[in-house]
């Protein structure tokens, strides 16, 4: 009867090896699919907006109806905003002399766009600027407009 005990095995090594191999490939398949989605993103420039790194650096109230955004790339790529909103709504924006659908920041330089809110300035109000540039990246800040009337 010990005998008979002793000869039996609880899973053959045969059943194993092939279980094994199944999760590598499983697991290989796996990873490849995930690489060939990122390289694709890379290749239609979207992977890129990883080193898209842009900080507002400030932001003064001309007016009621302006507003002077300054700019700061310190990402590894130039930058294109293509749109601007304040407080979710869109803006409109230019360059201090064109009305464009983008402007472009280099890399290491500051830029100064001077957006028109949609609404008019009140005082001592916050307002959220988001910038979204053409890979997609979004980057948001919050502002106080300046309590005074003498902008």
């Amino acid at each position: 009867m010990l005998k008979k005990l002793k000869d039996r095995r609880g899973i053959s090594p045969i059943f194993t090896t092939v279980t094994l191999i199944l999760v590598v490939v499983l697991g290989m398949s796996t990873l490849f699919a995930f690489f060939i989605e990122y390289v694709k993103d890379f290749q239609l420039g979207q992977g890129s907006s990883i080193l898209e790194l842009i900080e507002i650096e400030d932001v003064w109230f001309k007016d009621n109806h302006l507003i002077n955004i300054t700019i700061f790339n310190f990402g590894k790529v130039d930058v294109k905003i293509t749109a601007i909103y304040i407080d979710g709504e869109p803006a409109i924006f230019f360059d201090n002399v064109n009305d464009t659908s983008h402007i472009e920041i280099r890399v290491g330089k500051l830029s100064s766009i001077v957006a028109q809110p949609p609404n008019s300035i009140t005082n001592s109000t916050k307002y959220n600027f988001k910038l979204v540039t053409e890979r997609g990246s979004t980057f948001e800040s919050e502002y106080t407009s300046p309590s005074k009337r003498g902008w």
